[in-house]
């Protein structure tokens, strides 16, 4: 099997239900397109025992249910606390209980609240007042990455980029900067899977948890104190109407906007570099003409690579789809990185088209959960493969396979090893 949706003959067996063959449950994801395509195609409404939840990955029935606030509610609670044994019940619930503040598992009344008193801190100005300053940290990080000459393009470019660049918007301290990110790290594996493998994460995630909370806490403190010109300044005094973000909010919306700030934007620079370098006619394309081409490439390598790769739901009824009936309270799983590849929404959706258009992806999520922090991952986006094709031109790769971590919710590669040929 390949990452493109290529089946291989030999391995091309029906989707079963059986937990021990099911690789989407033993979350091996280096073949997961291959293995999305039969599930597409085979079960597009699976129920994938391991884990407890239905998994969809077509994007018809994907667009029908994202846009249902009626009959389905953002909640992960089932989904974590149902695969774990009785002895990690306990240390799980803060990290249940904190994860459920983040926005994307939010819902309204509260959602409307909590996501009206954050935009008044991240702002589009606040966005692109950063231009200038990505733009500096995308070249300082070239020049080292052609110092270098054969590297790994995910240490050398595409972690510290992002990492750097919502670091200096939230106001983190440079010096505490590699604290955040292993503490953000040693959460991934919780926040961002689901089935048997969470009781393993539960207890390295709550002390990375805890110690999160103790430097925002710190942090919080003195931008409470002293002000300064950053989102945790400007998060800790946002108000209206008399109303503002509570302890645990505020402590919430810090550790997913950390998150989501650089995990999502490395994986889409990471994975969707390799992509380029792998199709080569589109590399060439880019090159040809970054600064016109730089934006509807970071639109179809969002499409391409999907780094949030679903969105969690459960309904508060009864829903039939497909002949299937989808039970009250039962977690669904709308994979957006299938409905990204699903052939009947975008043609050649296997193959990476940088002039495609229309392009509605699902890379950023829909309706009220749509990505908070989407114009910044399209800035920093734009502005990286448009200094990566002018910079580098000679880059390539120097591996024939490229790993993923073992988490369900952000595809992100492990390492990107490439030559400059400078």
């Amino acid at each position: 099997m390949d990452d493109h949706g290529t089946l291989d003959p030999a391995t091309e067996n029906a989707i079963t239900r059986d937990p021990e063959y099911d690789p989407f449950c033993r979350q091996q994801l280096n073949e997961y397109h291959p293995f999305l395509a039969r599930l597409r195609e085979q079960d597009p409404v699976h129920w994938c025992e391991p884990m407890g939840m239905w998994i969809l990955t077509r994007y018809d029935d994907i667009s029908e249910l994202i846009q249902d606030r009626t009959r389905l509610i953002s909640s992960r609670e089932g989904m974590y606390r149902a695969p774990l044994r009785p002895e990690n019940r306990e240390a799980a619930e803060p990290l249940i209980q904190h994860v459920g503040l983040w926005l994307q598992n939010v819902n309204p009344p509260q959602h409307t609240r909590i996501r009206k008193l954050v935009s008044k801190a991240f702002t589009p100005r606040m966005v692109e007042n950063m231009a200038p300053r990505i733009e500096g940290i995308v070249n300082e990080l070239i020049d080292q990455t052609l110092a270098e000459g054969e590297t790994d393009f995910v240490n050398s470019f595409c972690f510290p980029l992002p990492a750097r660049v919502i670091c200096e918007m939230m106001g983190i301290p440079a010096e505490e900067q590699q604290r955040f990110r292993e503490s953000i790290e040693g959460l991934i594996p919780f926040v961002s899977g689901a089935g048997p493998g969470l009781n393993e994460a539960v207890g390295p995630a709550r002390e990375c948890m805890d110690d999160l909370l103790n430097l925002f806490d710190d942090l919080l403190a003195q931008r409470k104190a002293d002000p300064k010109n950053d989102l945790l300044s400007a998060m800790a005094a946002a108000e209206e109407d008399g109303d503002r973000l509570s302890r645990d909010e505020l402590f919430a919306l810090c550790n997913f906007l950390f998150l989501a700030g650089h995990e999502t934007t490395m994986s889409l620079l990471s994975s969707g570099t390799a992509a380029l370098l792998q199709q080569p006619w589109q590399w060439e394309l880019l090159k040809s003409d970054p600064d016109g081409l730089a934006e509807s490439t970071v639109e179809e390598l969002t499409r391409f690579v999907s780094p949030v790769t679903r969105a969690v739901r459960v309904p508060v009824e009864d829903i039939e789809i497909r002949g299937t009936t989808l039970p009250e309270g039962e977690t669904i799983t709308m994979l957006f990185i299938a409905a990204n590849r699903d052939p009947e929404a975008f043609d050649r959706p296997n193959e990476v088209d940088i002039t495609r258009s229309p392009n509605k992806h699902y890379g950023f999520g829909h309706g009220i959960h749509f990505c908070l922090g989407a114009p910044l991952a399209r800035l920093e986006g734009r502005i990286a493969f448009n200094a990566i094709a002018r910079r580098l031109p000679d880059l390539e790769l120097a591996t024939e396979t490229i790993r993923y971590k073992p988490a369900l919710g952000i595809r992100s590669a492990v390492s990107l090893p490439i030559r400059t040929n400078a």
